[in-house]
């Protein structure tokens, strides 16, 4: 097996939108290592957020395929990272917006997620904060790029 991808490479594919590309190396991070909470985090965040967003890349990517795998991703990992902010926050969000595209998500799961990551870490209970420090998320990828975060 190749040496997976570096992080700032895929910090660069998430940001570029170049699927399926980013999405392949971070599959390919959890092949190295299937309890990589970032890449785990990561890959949940792009899958929901190219399956939302599957008009404007006309739709040439495996949507559905795509909302299977955010679904198993999070079943798989569910109960390990379940203390983990970032990863309630993540998978959260897609659902809790969006539960009709993943099969078995509703936006009460969504919803208890994003209230569990809020309780686990004030970063994601002040979001609305002026001033607000973003810093957290640089170099995280589509993470940083949803907020607007450089």
């Amino acid at each position: 097996m190749a040496e997976p991808l570096p992080w700032p490479v895929i910090h660069d594919l998430e940001v570029a939108e170049d699927y399926p590309a980013a999405i392949d190396a971070l599959e390919d991070r959890l092949a190295a290592d299937p309890y990589d909470r970032e890449a785990v985090i990561r890959l949940g965040f792009n899958l929901w957020n190219v399956v939302v967003e599957e008009p404007r890349f006309r739709n040439r990517l495996p949507a559905e395929r795509y909302a299977q795998r955010f679904m198993e991703l999070f079943r798989a990992h569910a109960e390990e990272l379940s203390s983990d902010a970032d990863f309630c926050w993540a998978f959260g969000l897609g659902m809790s917006m969006f539960p009709y595209y993943f099969p078995g998500a509703t936006e009460e799961l969504g919803n208890q997620l994003l209230d569990r990551a809020r309780s686990l870490d004030p970063f994601w209970a002040t979001l609305d904060e002026p001033g607000k420090d973003w810093s957290r998320l640089k170099g995280r990828g589509i993470f940083a790029a949803y907020y607007a975060v450089t």
